[in-house]
């Protein structure tokens, strides 16, 4: 059973300027069946509202978060969790000052990710 330590994973460019992310689980790691990564967004950043496939979790860990899920949008915070069923339009925010940070969790290991 595979240990990884999140100091060991570089966060790296994401696909949206001032963001980072590092993928912890995936099949590189071992994992047959779950991709985790984590992602960090700095202040002002927006991912693009998209879709998936598959159902994905995603944990608040650090921050403030804007949510959009469906038509509904909310703020989050720490420990807060979205669970964005399959196929339902979603999008994460930072709209604070500060960093945000988040962990995404998918029952796959091919991720289809649709902008819309």
């Amino acid at each position: 059973m595979p240990i990884i330590r999140n100091t060991d994973v570089a966060l790296t460019p994401g696909s949206v300027e001032n963001t980072y992310r590092r993928i912890l689980v995936s099949p590189d790691k071992g994992s047959g069946a779950i991709t985790l990564g984590e992602r960090i967004m700095g202040p002002g950043t927006e991912l693009a509202m998209h879709t998936h496939r598959i159902e994905e979790v995603i944990v608040i860990t650090k921050g403030k978060a804007t949510a959009v899920l469906g038509e509904e949008t909310h703020t989050l915070g720490p420990g807060d969790v979205i669970l964005a069923p399959a196929g339902i339009k979603h999008m994460v925010a930072n709209r604070s000052n500060k960093p945000m940070g988040f962990l995404f969790f998918y029952p796959a290991v091919e991720i289809h990710i649709e902008s819309v």
